[in-house]
This record gives C-alpha cells, structure tokens and sequence, in this order.
C-alpha cells in the first residue's frame, strides 16, 4: 500500500507541476495581454483625439474659407456695382452732350434743311422738265419694234414722272419752304389724299432718293431710242445725284434732329389737315 501511494503520488506531483507551470504561464500571458490591450487603448485614444483635432481644424479651416469667398463675393458685387454705376452715368453724360450739341447745331441744321428744300423745288423743276421732253420727244423710227407701243411707253414714264413730281413740288414749297403747312387751304381739295407721306419732311427725302435712282440713268436709256442732245443726258445724271444728295441729307439731320432736339428749337411744320 505504501507503494502504490508512492506510485500515485508520484504520478500527480508532476501533473500539479504542470498545472502551477500553466498557471504561471496563463498569469503572465493574461497579464502580457492587458497591457497589450492598455497600450491598444492608449493608441486609440491618441488617434481619436488626433482625428478629433484634424477635423476641428478642417472646420475652422472650411469656416474660413467660406467667410473669405463670402468677403470676396461682397467686395465684387460692390465693384461691378460701382463700374456699372458709372458706365450709367458715363453713358448718360454722353447723351446729355450729345444732345445739348445737337441744341446748340439745330438753328444752323435748320437753316441747312431749308437751303437743300430750296434746292429740292429746283430739282423737282428740272424733274418736271425731263418728264415734258419725254413725252414730246419723238423716237428713232429704227427702233420704234412695237409701233406705237414704243411710243407710249416713254409717254407714260414721261407722264409719271410729272404726276409724282407735281405734288412733291407742291408739298417742298409749301412745308419744306414756306413752312405753313395746309390748314389754310379749301378742304374740298383734300390735300391728305393726293400728298400723303410727302406732307412729311422723311416722306420727301424718301421721295428724293428713289426719284434720284430713277433719273439718273433715265436720259441715258431715253438716248438709245430718241435722238437727244448730250446736255439732258448731264442734266439727268446731275439731277439724280443731286436728288439723292438731298434726300440722304434731309432723311439724316431731320431724324437727328428729331431725336435729340426735344423742345422747338426750330419752327415745326403744321401736320393737321385742312
């Protein structure tokens, strides 16, 4: 009995080493852990206070930049107000100039326009000239392919350029001269009717020009068909620059006039009908 409790002491006296060895081992392991795990928390924290500081500065940084674009927007709001502001005014002090030139221009301007309706009755007479030598002219019998219809032709233009002439004569002298316009005249004449547009200062110079297109080359053309002497070929080329002359001139400084003359500077024509 003494030995087999020897034997059986002796079999668990190294199983209770083994056990205290692994005891140890485990108090060490565990206590290797927790500051393994103490130094983990202690980096974590440290990152977490790092992160929270980065991301406190990225918002003051964020912050800032907002309220510089926000001052940056404000101050060049403020300057394209102030440019624009005194282009406005810029602009305004052009007109202003323009206008009080153009004041000051008018009377003389005034007196230019009544010198060129002068003009413009004279031209009207060597239209209403032209308009008789077509129409009394005979044509080159070599030349007359249609008969009599050849003649008429020329007859008619002849005719139409005294028609359109007669009333714009009648509308230069009256209002472009004398400047009375026709509310003195019958009323069973019925200006409106047969003058229209040409009651207006615009209205002639619109008349001039096309007139000036038409008799230009019109003796030139009349000259294939008729036999005519070379001074109404001139006259007719002077006649038609000089229209055109005119017209430009009282379409523009008339428009000009209008425009930036706004009190009456100048005597205006009566319009009212008879």
């Amino acid at each position: 009995m003494e030995d087999m409790r020897r034997y059986g002491a002796s079999l668990v006296r190294p199983v209770a080493e083994a056990m205290e060895a692994t005891r140890a081992h485990g108090a060490v392991a565990l206590e290797r852990g927790a500051e393994a795990a103490s130094e983990a928390r202690r980096h974590g924290n440290a990152a977490l206070r790092s992160g929270v500081e980065t991301a406190e500065a990225l918002r003051k940084a964020g912050a800032q930049a907002a309220q510089t674009s926000a001052e940056m927007l404000q101050q060049g709001t403020e300057v394209a107000r102030a440019n624009w502001q005194h282009g406005a005014e810029a602009c305004q002090r052009g007109l202003t100039e323009a206008s009080a030139a153009w004041k000051r221009a008018a009377p003389y301007l005034d007196k230019a326009i009544l010198l060129v309706n002068v003009a413009c009755a004279l031209i009207i007479g060597g239209f209403l000239t032209l308009g008789v030598m077509l129409v009394c002219m005979p044509l080159k019998p070599s030349r007359m392919h249609h008969g009599a219809f050849d003649r008429m032709f020329w007859v008619t233009q002849g005719l139409y350029l005294v028609a359109f002439s007669v009333p714009a004569l009648v509308a230069t002298v009256q209002c472009g001269i004398l400047r009375e316009g026709f509310d003195g005249w019958p009323a069973w004449m019925r200006v409106e009717l047969w003058l229209g547009i040409l009651k207006f200062q615009v209205g002639r110079a619109i008349f001039f020009i096309g007139a000036g297109f038409y008799v230009f080359p019109l003796m030139a053309n009349f000259g294939l068909m008729a036999d005519v002497e070379l001074w109404t070929v001139i006259l007719s080329y002077f006649l038609g620059i000089l229209s055109l002359l005119s017209g430009s001139f009282l379409l523009i400084f008339e428009g000009l006039l209008s425009v930036y003359v706004r009190q009456a500077l100048y005597d205006r024509v009566p319009q009212g009908g008879p």
